[in-house]
């Protein structure tokens, strides 16, 4: 009985616990990227675009795939716009004003018969 109770106050939410509401992020991606510079006296983008230099240089194959996966993941992401379902978000179409030549000779609506159906 004692380890019933003691397996029921494991996990889930406890109160007080987690972040208090309104309290700030105190460590953020921008902070990080802005250290690394004072420390190096160089941008996060240069070394980035170094160390990819140098694994290539080394023909350390899977150093360089590992950069070219995440420099790809972030290229994609500025250039597709997506929600949380993957559904691209403000998609534009531009359709072309003259539809196509070899279109123009179909008709717009077409009749079959029933009876040839069989």
């Amino acid at each position: 009985m004692l380890e019933e109770q003691n397996k029921k106050k494991r996990g889930g939410a406890r109160p007080g616990s987690g972040r208090k509401k309104g309290m700030i992020q105190k460590l953020s991606g921008s902070e990080i990227l802005k250290q690394i510079q004072r420390t190096t006296g160089k941008r996060f983008e240069q070394l980035l675009a170094e160390h990819y230099m140098e694994s290539m240089l080394r023909h350390d194959w899977q150093a360089v795939r590992d950069y070219e996966k995440t420099i790809l993941a972030k290229v994609v992401a500025d250039k597709v716009d997506v929600t949380s379902n993957g559904e691209t978000v403000g998609a534009q179409f531009v359709f072309p004003q003259r539809e196509l030549a070899d279109w123009s000779q179909i008709p717009v609506t077409i009749t079959t018969d029933a009876k040839d159906r069989s």
